[in-house]
């Protein structure tokens, strides 16, 4: 089971929380931190995209269906790579396949259909959606709407990636040159493998 840490929450948003549950020492997107649905249920809860009820719920629907997480957990997956790809295309002013920008889109427009407005909004989500109908897919959904709300809000532009690894996260310093998810880790090995290479020089 991944631990949801703040060394592991950087992004300074749930949507850049989300694209960072994959991840490793390099650009290479080869450590898989959802590998079951209870990880993608905790992260969720740790990022409060889901309450204490909901967490609740779709693990022990999890547990009773194990077949239908293990889907939901797929789609999620690949939500969040095609979210990533967009984003870092953006981040990176390169090209974004046309393929990969339709899937970002059906996956908010998804979650917009499936989203009821909440007159309760001062005191808890603007926006719910039916966790009995939806089950393990609302892990994604809120995922959907969070991606959503930073693409429509102005902190967008600052969305930055980490010079080693593939992790985004927001950038709000004055220069915008922030280089590593964190100095923490990404930074320290950066210095480190410096170190080695004028030691062999």
């Amino acid at each position: 089971m991944a631990t949801w840490t703040a060394a592991s929450l950087i992004g300074g948003h749930p949507a850049l929380d989300f694209v960072n549950t994959v991840g490793g020492r390099t650009k290479d997107r080869d450590v898989e931190y959802l590998r079951e649905f209870a990880d993608a249920a905790d992260w969720a809860r740790a990022v409060e995209l889901l309450d204490e009820d909901e967490h609740e719920y779709l693990l022990n629907r999890a547990e009773a269906d194990p077949a239908e997480a293990d889907e939901a957990l797929t789609e999620l997956r690949e939500q969040r790579e095609a979210l990533h790809e967009f984003l870092l295309a953006g981040v990176e002013r390169t090209a974004c396949e046309p393929g990969v920008r339709d899937r970002v889109k059906a996956d908010v427009l998804a979650a917009q259909r499936q989203a009821e407005p909440s007159e309760r909004f001062h005191a808890q989500r603007a926006w719910e959606f039916d966790t009995t109908s939806l089950g393990p897919r609302l892990v994604a959904r809120r995922a959907a709407l969070a991606s959503a709300a930073l693409l429509l809000g102005e902190r967008r532009s600052l969305v930055s990636t980490c010079g080693r690894c593939s992790w985004l996260f927001l950038d709000p310093s004055p220069s915008g040159r922030r280089r590593w998810c964190s100095m923490a880790i990404c930074g320290n090995r950066a210095k480190a493998e410096r170190h080695q290479r004028n030691q062999r020089s």
